[in-house]
């Protein structure tokens, strides 16, 4: 088999593509996710600053849906730029490819990943508690999907698709589709799957949820090493967000 080479734009130096590998270095794959960041920051701040300033008047409900369409289409545009198209990366070179009967795994891996992340969870919780910790923050009713419910449902269906369908895709892409790739290229698969799991949950920047999201990274990444397709970590994660999303409007 021919082996397909991509040049490393700060060498020139041609590297092998295996499965699991991009053309994006480690240090690349962080300035992705730095510029994804200020990316998402701007928009972000911007409807705050004109929400605040009475240029437009939110209520909290449009205030959160605006912010939420503005953050993904800037997180998107931000992988576009600065991954695809400065890296010359294709869809295959990010990690996605055909769809294998081994997918079929995921019908037993995608519920066992969720309940073994929402016990990890409960047993911390119940562990903050023990040191007097308010873990009273976690639930439906603080979820920021919570304030959507009050738009109407054509509104309430976009914020549910946003979160359920673009959201995995974007941060699949980002974090097993580059961070964890460039975590393999410089360390072995054990420490780049926890120190993946680490990154993403820490940017989620919720302290109480930080068990459940280092659980989920685990087996996103797990299962973007097994099946050696993205589409796999973006199948748990849009079934993942889905069931919150879910909860979130059903409860309420």
């Amino acid at each position: 088999m021919n082996t397909i080479h991509h040049l490393d734009p700060a060498s020139q130096a041609p590297m092998a593509e295996g499965p699991d590998a991009t053309a994006i270095t480690l240090g690349q794959a962080f300035r992705v996710l730095l510029f994804v960041g200020l990316y998402v920051a701007v928009p972000a701040a911007g409807i705050l600053a004109v929400g605040l300033l009475r240029l437009v008047d939110f209520t909290p409900a449009s205030l959160i849906l605006a912010v939420l369409v503005g953050a993904t289409a800037a997180a998107m545009l931000a992988l576009y730029v600065h991954l695809i198209r400065k890296y010359g990366l294709s869809v295959g070179d990010l990690g996605f490819r055909r769809l294998s009967p081994r997918m079929f795994h995921l019908l037993w891996q995608v519920p066992a990943a969720i309940i073994a992340s929402a016990c990890v969870q409960g047993m911390s919780l119940a562990a903050f508690g023990q040191f007097g910790l308010d873990t009273s923050a976690v639930g439906a009713s603080n979820s920021p999907l919570s304030l959507v419910t009050g738009l109407p449902v054509a509104f309430i269906i976009l914020a549910v698709v946003i979160a359920s369908v673009l959201t995995p895709l974007w941060e699949e892409v980002l974090f097993r589709g580059a961070i964890l790739s460039g975590l393999l290229r410089r360390f072995g698969p054990f420490l780049a799957v926890v120190l993946s799991a680490a990154v993403f949950a820490s940017v989620h920047l919720v302290v109480l949820t930080f068990p459940y999201l280092f659980c989920l990274g685990i087996a996103l990444a797990l299962l973007r090493t097994f099946h050696r397709n993205l589409w796999a970590p973006v199948v748990l994660h849009a079934v993942n967000n889905g069931l919150v999303a879910l909860i979130v409007v059903t409860a309420l």
